[in-house]
């Protein structure tokens, strides 16, 4: 599948709850995380478990969007998120 030449394809990936986080990511982080699904199935298991929910995420839950926005915060600070490398041109 191809990705489009601007911007996020609004169907890569696949998964909505991967498409919101890589928004997520993009938006909190500004291109420091390099996106691995692996990754984001660790962020979405630790976001359940303190209580998120997906559901209510997609119905614009101001409170769970912050909740997944401090848990991603969290995966970047403890190394659950692997950083790009800054290479040198």
């Amino acid at each position: 599948m191809k990705k489009r030449a601007a911007g996020i394809s609004p169907t890569f990936p696949v998964r909505a709850d991967y498409r919101f986080l890589r928004r997520l990511v993009s938006s909190l982080f500004s291109g420091k995380v390099d996106e691995k699904p692996e990754e984001f199935d660790k962020v979405t298991e630790v976001f359940i478990k303190v209580g998120g929910s997906w559901e209510r995420v997609f119905q614009g839950s101001p409170v769970d969007v912050k909740l997944l926005k401090d848990v991603l915060r969290w995966a970047f600070k403890k190394g659950i998120l692997s950083k790009k490398v800054p290479w040198e041109p």
